[in-house]
C-alpha cells in the first residue's frame, strides 16, 4: 500500500534515478563492484529495477549479493545509499505485517513508514562502506529492531499511565526517577570509572530499551553469546 511517504520516495526516485549524476554513480559503482558491472545497466534506476524479483533478471540470492556490493561501496557516491533505500522499499512495505500498529506510537500507517524509512536511512549511512554478507536482511532486521524498540517504549509509557491513579498526576515531578532512568544514570557514571562503553551499551539496550540479546546481536553483527558475556561483565562492574 502506498502512503504519502512512499509516494514521495518513488516520485523523487523517478526524478533522480536516470540523471547524469545517477549514470556517473553507476559507472563508479561498476568499476569497484564486478557484480554490478555484470548487470549491464546504464544508471541506478535500471540497477534498482533489475533487483526486483518481478523483473525476472535475478534470483533472491543474486539480488541480495548486489545489495551487499552496493552497501560495501556506498561511500563512493551519495546516490548509492539512496538507491539502496529504493531497492529495499518492498521490504519496508512488508514490515507492518510483523507489528500491531495500535500498540506503537504511530497515528497511522504513513507514520509507521516514515519511522521505518528514517531508520533504514540511518542504518544505511552508518554501515556505508562496510562488508555485510547479508546486507539486505541485516538492514531490514535493524529497522525491525528499532521499530520494536519504539513500540516497547510506547507500551511502557501507556502501562505507566494506565497503572497510575489520577490522583498521582498531582504529585510533584521530584518524586524520583524510574528504575530505567536510575540504571541509565548508573551506567553513565560507571563508564567514567572503568566500564567499557561497549559493555554498557549491551546492558542499556537489553535492560533499559527492552531489546532482546538476539535483536542486539542482529543489529550489531556480533554473536549473542559474546554479547551475553559483555553484559555479565557490565553487571559485575556495576555491583562491584
Amino acid at each position: 500500500m502506498d502512503t504519502p511517504t512512499i509516494r514521495y520516495l518513488r516520485t523523487e526516485w523517478l526524478a533522480i534515478g536516470t540523471t547524469p549524476q545517477s549514470i556517473a554513480a553507476r559507472h563508479r559503482l561498476a568499476q569497484r563492484e564486478p557484480v554490478v558491472a555484470g548487470l549491464g545497466v546504464d544508471n541506478l534506476a535500471e540497477l534498482v529495477a533489475a533487483l526486483l524479483l518481478s523483473s525476472g533478471r535475478l534470483s533472491r540470492n543474486e539480488a541480495a549479493e548486489v545489495i551487499t556490493a552496493m552497501l560495501r561501496s556506498a561511500d563512493i557516491d551519495a546516490l548509492v545509499p539512496r538507491a539502496i533505500i529504493e531497492a529495499l522499499i518492498p521490504g519496508v512495505l512488508a514490515l507492518p505485517r510483523r507489528f500491531d500498529l495500535a500498540e506503537g506510537p504511530w497515528c497511522d500507517l504513513d507514520a509507521f513508514y516514515a519511522d521505518a524509512v528514517s531508520a533504514l536511512w540511518e542504518l544505511t549511512m552508518s554501515w556505508s562502506g562496510t562488508h555485510r554478507p547479508y546486507a539486505a536482511g541485516d538492514l531490514l532486521s535493524g529497522v525491525r529492531t528499532r521499530l520494536r524498540t519504539l513500540q516497547c517504549t510506547e507500551r511502557r509509557h501507556r502501562s505507566r499511565q494506565s497503572a497510575s491513579p489520577a490522583a498521582l498526576d498531582t504529585l510533584p515531578a521530584s518524586i524520583g526517577r524510574t528504575g530505567e532512568e536510575l540504571l541509565a544514570a548508573a551506567l553513565a557514571d560507571a563508564t567514567g570509572h572503568g566500564l567499557k562503553v561497549s559493555d554498557a551499551a549491551v546492558l542499556y539496550a537489553t535492560r533499559v530499551l527492552g531489546m532482546s540479546l538476539t535483536e542486539v546481536a542482529q543489529l550489531a553483527g556480533i554473536p549473542a553469546g559474546h554479547l551475553r558475556r559483555r553484559r555479565r561483565i557490565a553487571i559485575d562492574r556495576l555491583v562491584a
